[in-house]
């Protein structure tokens, strides 16, 4: 008769002492399954469905592969189980149902390094050749055995304290200098007599907070994995399962916050860099002040406007703050539409702001 077993196989024991062996906390309990007493294997694992992952329980016996732990149960016979390889990280058995993704588990977290052992497991057991204690089972022991000196060799707990450090003071940096970057990028210089208002991008614009700590974030995990070396992933895929050297409050956040994102520094890369094309056109809108009137750009293909001077009603000065223009005043133009340009919170190029008042006053028919 089925019973309820509160750890899920021999590996999770084995997890276990090795953890006790290096001193370290021990993992969170797993989900509860119902095992077979007759299955040769039990292994948690983490199926992959879609973008998502589940829980479940992989058995393995004379007849075939039982998947327990899912929405429904899967059994797969072994004459069924047409292909078994290694994609990513994963098993991916292939039979007349379709395919299946299975990673091994441990304490819930996938552990892709043991992919290929577990695979050897799975073609034992097609084979008829799937004996305990030896062959693929006793490789796959040993790679947990490994998975666990690689962690216990490279949990050192200056490692995210550097990386942490690494992510605020490179992200305080990025803060500072991408506006001035972006700003740089995009300057104009007019033709003479021509003069360029360009808008100023400011460090507390969300996308430039966004853009600088994603990137820092990125920057982080390279030196991360420089410190660490091979052993990187290892480490934060163990400091998720619980495994570090019991940690508590301030310190185990900050590991957990630094394990996550050294597995999705891709995520933070590709955030990074949606915040910085997010504001290419807010550096690349400017206004071109001519003889032939004002042309301005959004920053964006193919959208722009053109008014000439004979659409400017007006030419007036605005008060500014002390110190904020050698002039003591901005320029803004009135155009009979309604719209409004000024100098405010802009760069100009090609002139000052009194240079660019008396223009327009010239210019105003």
């Amino acid at each position: 008769e089925p019973r309820p077993i509160p750890r899920a196989n021999a590996a999770v024991r084995r997890v276990d002492e090795g953890l006790a062996a290096l001193g370290v906390a021990q993992p969170v309990p797993e989900p509860v399954f119902v095992a077979r007493p007759n299955a040769a294997v039990r292994q948690a694992v983490r199926v992959r469905d879609g973008r998502r992952e589940r829980d479940a329980l992989c058995e393995l016996d004379a007849s075939g592969i039982r998947i327990t732990g899912l929405a429904a149960p899967l059994f797969i016979a072994w004459p069924d189980a047409r292909a078994i390889s290694v994609d990513g990280g994963y098993v991916v058995v292939v039979s007349p149902a379709g395919s299946i993704a299975i990673g091994i588990a441990l304490d819930s977290v996938t552990e892709p390094g043991l992919a290929p052992a577990f695979a050897a497991v799975l073609e034992a057991g097609r084979n008829g050749t799937l004996e305990p204690n030896t062959g693929a089972l006793h490789e796959l022991g040993l790679g947990i055995d490994r998975t666990l000196e690689i962690f216990g060799d490279a949990d050192d707990p200056v490692v995210p304290l550097a990386v942490g450090a690494v992510v605020v003071f490179v992200g305080l940096v990025l803060l500072a200098a991408l506006p001035t970057i972006l700003e740089l990028v995009a300057h104009l210089e007019p033709a003479p007599g021509a003069f360029a208002l360009m808008p100023r991008i400011a460090f507390f614009d969300p996308r430039v907070i966004v853009a600088a700590f994603a990137l820092s974030s990125a920057l982080a995990v390279i030196v991360g994995q420089f410190a660490l070396g091979p052993a990187a992933m290892a480490w934060a895929r163990g400091t998720l399962r619980g495994w570090h050297r019991n940690a508590s409050g301030l310190e185990a956040t900050a590991r957990l916050a630094i394990a996550r994102l050294m597995l999705v520094s891709r995520v933070a890369g590709l955030i990074a860099g949606v915040a910085i094309v997010s504001l290419l056109p807010s550096a690349f809108a400017r206004a071109v002040i001519d003889g032939d009137g004002i042309h301005e750009a959004s920053g964006l293909p193919f959208l722009s406007s053109d008014h000439s001077w004979a659409d400017v009603s007006d030419v007036v000065s605005l008060a500014v703050g002390f110190g904020e223009r050698a002039e003591g005043f901005d320029t803004m133009l009135v155009f009979s539409d309604g719209e409004r340009l000024s100098t405010r919170g802009r760069d100009l190029a090609g002139g000052t702001v009194r240079q660019i008042y008396d223009f327009a006053r010239v210019n105003l028919r």
